[in-house]
């Protein structure tokens, strides 16, 4: 990082009156005044992002860390990622690496930040939700994501334990991942999942296990694996090995088989314990009784184009439909989507899943199934796809509190914990300030995004109805 101080001073000169005579002798002395000198100083630093939230900006120069408060400047680039190269303009003077007393006025990128390659994380899913994405590494390394402005393929449906591979731009600072800028999130990149796959470490232990919800024993230390079996709450299994990202290794039928280890703890639960994960979460795999509800096959369809109808099976034609409607809510299992003039709540879990910019609220989607409407709980869905470019993104809508703010911009933290930067010149803002810890709603062009930015145009900023 380059550091550059420009001085200027003004002397103003002070006016100094004589004296005036007369024929009468010296009037009064005026006192005389000192010259009066302003000294500002103006810098730049050209380096690396580290990180930005809100207010706060950390950046590297020559291995050391800066940290600036930027509530006062403009942030005049859409690309505030890690690793970044930046300019940080500021008035007055650094003292070695303290720069709380320099204001910033501006941030720019130099113009190269495309130089940034695309890297990837590989790990198996743990949760995922409107705006965000949670894998765990080999290493137990947990990483959470923002998912909400990039594709999304998944072959192999949306459970637990699924092999995922994130391609992001940026750097990861430890498990901090809001200055970078996901790409693509996919299971379907089996050479990258097969190259991770071998590096597993499996820890040898040999203890008895309880499941704490209804659990499926697997072939595999992966969901698109054959079921072998499943485990009822309460029920126990001899464990024979443990993977940090998640998996735990069995013996079931005189055979090594696998189960998703969230829902295996060594103290037998309590018989009227409610099904749950081993840290009391609701489970994410769907319950019936004390099984887990059983897996539907998905019919082996060809969606290319209009639905086709398969083949027929066992005696009897299953017409594939689809259904055109805009996305109300998204958790890990099911999406609601109304069309027609009703809602639909959907088991999505054994889906195919592709969509141009995440499933976000308001997005129009097309659930190709196969069964009856009037019937939810049998209809079988194949695949949720949403549109490229998605018309309900134009008008995509994000509720969070207000992290910081700077000259220009918004950051807010969503109720599912993503953290996203508006750029609020232009927008409409419906209230008379924009504290932190105040609760707005943010409407946004995603549209006008471009895939590798992270800061984002607002429309409108608007107070958040409380409930």
């Amino acid at each position: 990082m380059k550091k550059r101080v420009r001085g200027w001073t003004v002397i103003a000169s002070g006016v100094v009156l004589a004296c005036a005579f007369s024929l009468f002798g010296c009037q009064k002395k005026e006192e005389k005044k000192e010259p009066e000198v302003i000294v500002e100083s103006k810098g730049q630093m050209e380096g690396t992002l580290v990180s930005f939230e809100g207010r706060t900006l950390i950046a590297r120069e020559a291995g050391e860390d800066y940290t600036f408060d930027v509530s006062d400047a403009v942030i005049n680039t859409r690309n505030m990622r890690s690793g970044d190269q930046i300019v940080i303009y500021y008035e007055g003077e650094l003292e070695g690496k303290d720069a709380s007393r320099v204001k910033v006025t501006s941030v720019e990128d130099c113009g190269n930040n495309g130089q940034q390659t695309g890297k990837q994380a590989v790990g198996t899913l743990v949760g995922l939700t409107e705006n965000t994405i949670t894998i765990r590494q080999n290493d137990g390394k947990e990483l959470k994501f923002n998912s909400n402005n990039c594709r999304h393929e998944f072959k192999n449906g949306i459970r637990e334990g699924n092999w995922i591979v994130v391609t992001y731009i940026g750097e990861l600072q430890g498990t901090d991942t809001k200055n970078i800028t996901v790409v693509k999130i996919t299971d379907d990149d089996p050479n990258v999942v097969r190259e991770e796959q071998k590096q597993m470490d499996i820890r040898a232990v040999d203890e008895t296990v309880y499941a704490t919800a209804g659990v499926y024993i697997r072939e595999s230390y992966t969901t698109d694996s054959k079921v072998l079996g499943s485990l009822a709450k309460g029920s126990s299994i001899r464990r024979t090995g443990v993977c940090e990202n998640g998996w735990s290794r069995v013996l079931y039928a005189d055979r090594d088989a696998y189960i998703y280890g969230e829902y295996l703890t060594t103290e037998k639960p309590k018989e009227d314990a409610p099904a749950a994960k081993t840290n009391g979460e609701a489970p994410a795999t769907l319950q019936a009784g004390n099984e887990p509800q059983p897996i539907t096959p998905r019919p082996d369809v060809q969606l290319s184009g209009q639905p086709e109808t398969p083949e027929p099976s066992q005696g009897a034609q299953q017409e594939v439909q689809a259904l055109e409607g805009t996305v109300l809510d998204v958790s890990m299992n099911t999406v609601t989507v109304a069309a027609e003039g009703q809602e639909y709540i959907f088991n999505i879990m054994d889906a195919e899943h592709e969509y141009a910019n995440g499933i976000q609220t308001g997005n129009t989607v097309v659930v190709t199934y196969i069964g009856s409407l009037e019937r939810l709980e049998e209809l079988i869905v194949i695949k949720v796809q949403d549109s490229d470019p998605n018309e309900g993104a134009k008008d995509a809508l994000y509720v969070g509190e207000i992290v910081d703010a700077t000259m220009n911009t918004v950051t807010i933290r969503t109720e599912d914990d993503a953290v996203m930067t508006f750029i609020k010149e232009g927008a409409s803002v419906n209230l008379d300030s924009l504290q932190v810890g105040l609760k707005v709603k943010v409407t946004a062009d995603m549209t006008a995004a471009g895939i590798e930015e992270n800061v984002f145009q607002a429309k409108q900023i608007d107070p958040a109805d409380e409930e």
